[in-house]
């Protein structure tokens, strides 16, 4: 397991390359996670930016907490040290959650669909949150 993997992340390379030119290209450098083609530009358009020169994405690295919130942007990526770089911004973005400190704010959806998040409930007098496994059946 991964630096990376072991804060329970999940790392996407994208660029706007084929999925044939990501295969070859991952099988020949043995990269260790998953290339996403974006031969549409349509994630590197919101996120990264285009080079027109290049016809290619901006180099940049987005971390993206489980309730779907930016945590870091790095757009000054330093391919030497990259990985390690990456490591550093997820153990200083993601929340470490202690007795006796506040929750980090959350957006859930319940099974109504409806959203909840933490911070709207903060003149309740308790949150409860209790976490336990999918259900085994369907639904």
């Amino acid at each position: 397991m991964s630096e990376i993997e072991a804060t329970g992340s999940v790392l996407f390379g994208v660029s706007v390359d084929t999925v044939d030119s990501h295969k070859r290209f991952r099988e020949e450098q043995k990269f260790g996670f998953s290339l996403l083609a974006d031969t549409e530009f349509e994630v590197s358009n919101q996120y990264s930016g285009i080079m027109e020169r290049f016809n290619a994405s901006q180099r940049a690295t987005f971390i993206i907490d489980k309730a779907g919130y930016i945590r870091a942007i790095d757009k000054e990526v330093n391919v030497k040290t990259h990985g390690a770089d990456v490591v550093a911004m997820l153990k200083k973005v993601l929340p470490k959650i202690e007795v006796g400190q506040l929750a980090p704010d959350f957006i859930a959806t319940d099974s109504t669909g409806k959203m909840h998040q933490l911070s709207e409930l903060i003149e309740k007098k308790n949150v409860v949150l209790s976490f336990y496994p999918r259900d085994f059946g369907r639904g």
